[in-house]
């Protein structure tokens, strides 16, 4: 049987680092997911999942009880991607990931091929930096719904925002994307 995250932040709160590394392991991959969408870059997503979690660590005297724990952490992670943001601002590059040895060599049976792989590519590019354009309040949004799968009314409780804010935000964001990516939409 799993732990509930309220008894895990509990022990973690007393100091039980096992219970916070087992925190850790639940929602490692959640935050980095959250933070790769909205910074687009692999590796400031690392950092910045780690960090992350760090804060939350040092902040887990101040959790209140009926806070979940994931939506806290979504909402220090945005912070820290916020101010990241405001650190550096993001480029966007031509390719998402280039093979600078030449294009990469494959079989028929190995799924599509170059002229498929370099349109998919240029696709997601043209949507990675759609997204990055959208103010964060509905990036943020957009991000948790349609690229995690979370449903607006979990939107609105982790986030600690009403559900309208989410809906609003999620229409507005939804619109924006309309409009720049055009036909690809």
């Amino acid at each position: 049987m799993t732990t509930p995250d309220a008894l895990l932040v509990e022990r973690a709160k007393q100091g039980d680092q096992q219970a916070y590394a087992l925190l850790f392991t639940r929602y490692q991959r959640t935050i980095f997911s959250l933070i790769r969408h909205l910074t687009s870059d692999e590796e400031a997503a690392a950092d910045l999942t780690q960090e992350t979690f760090v804060k939350a660590w040092h902040a887990l005297p101040r959790l209140r009880a009926e806070q979940a724990f994931g939506g806290w952490l979504r909402i220090i992670a945005t912070n820290l991607v916020r101010d990241h943001g405001r650190r550096r601002k993001p480029e966007v590059t031509e390719t998402d990931s280039s093979n600078e040895d030449g294009p990469e060599r494959q079989t028929a049976d190995e799924g599509p091929g170059p002229d498929e792989q370099l349109a998919l590519r240029q696709h997601q590019m043209m949507v990675r930096e759609a997204v990055a354009r959208l103010p964060e309040p509905q990036r943020v949004v957009v991000v948790m719904h349609h690229f995690e799968d979370i449903p607006v009314a979990e939107i609105a409780v982790q986030l600690s925002i009403p559900l309208g804010t989410v809906l609003s935000r999620l229409s507005r964001g939804r619109e924006a994307l309309r409009r720049r990516l055009g036909p690809y939409a």
